[in-house]
């Protein structure tokens, strides 16, 4: 059985709807958030504290950090149920059953959420970003004009953002795998998605160094999922 049968097979066992209608729900939310963030300069227009809302180059990573931190607390629920739930109690003996190797199912299943939550949050920011630039074209927050080149910004850090949130939800799932515990797993990405969302908005990284943050959290998350391929391999079914 290769490896996009057991993608196909993942899908259909975990029904996607609930988490498209989270997505859904999610990308309204973070609309309305980004009107706040916009609107805000306008509340206390001499406050220096305002400043990291005002302007296309304060939103934009602003938005992204926030947005992978939503993301990244989606990913973990969905590995709670992809990962953690099918490992735990009886569940197991099930899983090994089958005439596949425990690489290839859970590799399956990395696959799925990683692809999931990358695809969500690009699709997501594009939609809360281009319905806010049309409507900047009647209500000014912003007071400077939607440009190609602004979506283009918008776009490479989604992706950038995409990425670091799929290799949290790996690393978190790492963590929380180690006592099949649902509850280790969430706050897991939560805390380690503040973390960067810390790292991002109070310092003042370049184009390059967001990259570079981008490889090694890539790089981390690699590392994890070769830790979970072992855990699995060597796992006994009690």
């Amino acid at each position: 059985m290769n490896k996009k049968t057991l993608i196909r097979l993942e899908l259909k066992k975990n029904k996607l709807n609930t988490y498209i209608m989270g997505g859904i729900i999610i990308t309204i939310i973070m609309l309305g958030f980004l009107f706040l963030f916009a609107y805000a300069p306008l509340i206390e227009p001499n406050d220096k504290d305002m400043e990291i809302f005002s302007g296309y180059n304060n939103l934009i990573p602003l938005f992204g950090v926030f947005s992978m931190a939503v993301f990244c607390v989606m990913s973990s629920v969905m590995y709670s149920k992809f990962v953690i739930e099918d490992y735990s109690g009886k569940r197991p003996i099930l899983l090994f059953s089958y005439p596949v190797s425990r690489k290839k199912i859970i590799l399956s299943k990395l696959s799925v959420v990683s692809g999931v939550t990358i695809i969500s949050m690009i699709v997501s920011n594009l939609l809360v970003f281009m319905t806010f630039g049309i409507t900047e074209n009647f209500i000014h927050l912003v007071g400077k004009d939607f440009t190609l080149s602004i979506m283009l910004k918008v776009v490479e850090n989604t992706l950038i953002m995409s990425l670091i949130a799929a290799s949290i939800g790996i690393v978190a799932v790492g963590i929380g795998f180690i006592k099949k515990s649902i509850p280790t797993t969430i706050v897991s990405a939560v805390l380690i998605a503040s973390l960067m969302c810390n790292i991002v908005i109070n310092t003042s990284l370049s184009r390059v160094t967001m990259y570079m943050l981008t490889t090694v959290m890539i790089f981390v998350g690699i590392v994890f999922s070769i830790f979970l391929i072992k855990k699995v391999n060597v796992m006994e079914v009690k």
